[in-house]
């Protein structure tokens, strides 16, 4: 069933602009992550605000993956002006991480620990999947 997920998310991803494999590797594992461990915590628990704080931080870390990775991507091919290019884009991502991030601690007070829960779903998926392709290389 996973094999057959994958074949319909990987020319979507392509399309989206990730054309590397091992970069299209992580975000694809990253949807997976972040989608169904918020799908399975939410039922668990039977929605409770918890578990939506949680799911909130994981769409919020997918978003960013998403963001860093498709910049980063793009800007490797275009080289005149990147780094101005990635710092603006860097600021103004940032700017509208800690807008989400203030309206969810300030505004609806959301469980904190479920909100850096959620986030943390990028370092465990980075680690994971470069663990995973470190043990696929062939020496």
């Amino acid at each position: 069933m996973l094999e057959m997920i994958n074949q319909k998310l990987e020319p979507w991803l392509v399309k989206s602009g990730f054309g590397r494999t091992d970069t299209r590797i992580i975000i694809r594992n990253q949807i997976y992550v972040s989608l169904g461990t918020s799908l399975v915590i939410v039922l668990v628990t039977l929605f409770s605000r918890w578990s939506f704080a949680y799911a909130a931080g994981a769409a919020l870390a997918l978003v960013n993956i998403w963001a860093l990775a498709r910049i980063s991507q793009a800007l490797v091919y275009h080289r005149k002006g990147a780094p101005f290019k990635l710092f603006v884009i860097f600021m103004v991502k940032m700017t509208l991480s800690g807008l989400a991030l203030y309206w969810l601690i300030g505004v609806e007070r959301v469980p904190h620990w479920g909100l850096i829960s959620g986030l943390g779903t990028v370092p465990l998926n980075v680690a994971v999947t470069g663990l995973i392709q470190l043990g696929n290389t062939k020496a």
